[in-house]
């Protein structure tokens, strides 16, 4: 699910950090400054949204090493809901959380109804991959939508052919599939 430009590495998905940094400049641009990321599982997509987060925020002037909760192990609704409820008591001035994915920031979501905190009055909340639900959320989620289908799709058509020595249909090493921003009323 990301793309690489190493010698002799096939690879099909997106910048992972361009993505990170577009939801982050969203944020910006909506007149957030105190930006948190929260992240669970901590691969490598994870971390490279981690450095377009940071990419965006120092670009602005204003990044937080103190607003990053990197939490090991696997995510789910319950630590995002409490990741949301630690970086609120840590640090009350945050105006906005991006989650490192929706299952997370779903999570959030619910911590923020269940203890009354407002979205997105009082603190905007994103998240990553667009799954399903996150546009049934109160509020809807805002997240980055990800090709995971066509990135599948289209990596197994390579592997299958670099495993019978075929030539690869897309000539290209690394096929770069975009991401897409949706903007929705979590932020």
């Amino acid at each position: 699910m990301e793309t690489s430009e190493a010698p002799g590495i096939h690879s099909v998905g997106f910048s992972q950090q361009d993505a990170g940094r577009a939801i982050v400049e969203h944020l910006l641009a909506r007149g957030r400054r105190r930006i948190a990321y929260a992240a669970g599982q901590l691969d490598p997509r994870v971390l490279q949204r981690l450095a377009g987060y940071r990419e965006a925020l120092r670009a602005a002037g204003c990044h937080d090493p103190a607003l990053e909760l990197l939490t090991p192990g696997p995510t789910s609704l319950a630590l995002g809901g409490r990741q949301f409820e630690e970086l609120l008591a840590r640090h009350p001035d945050l105006d906005a959380i991006f989650y490192c994915n929706d299952d997370l920031a779903q999570g959030g979501l619910l911590a923020a109804l269940r203890t009354g905190v407002p979205v997105p009055e009082r603190v905007a909340i994103a998240g990553f991959n667009d799954l399903g639900g996150s546009d049934q959320m109160l509020p809807p989620l805002t997240t980055v939508r990800t090709p995971r289908r066509e990135i599948g799709e289209r990596a197994a058509g390579m592997l299958l052919a670099l495993m019978r020595d075929e030539p690869v249909a897309d000539a290209r090493r690394t096929v770069d599939l975009g991401f897409e921003l949706v903007v929705r009323q979590s932020s």
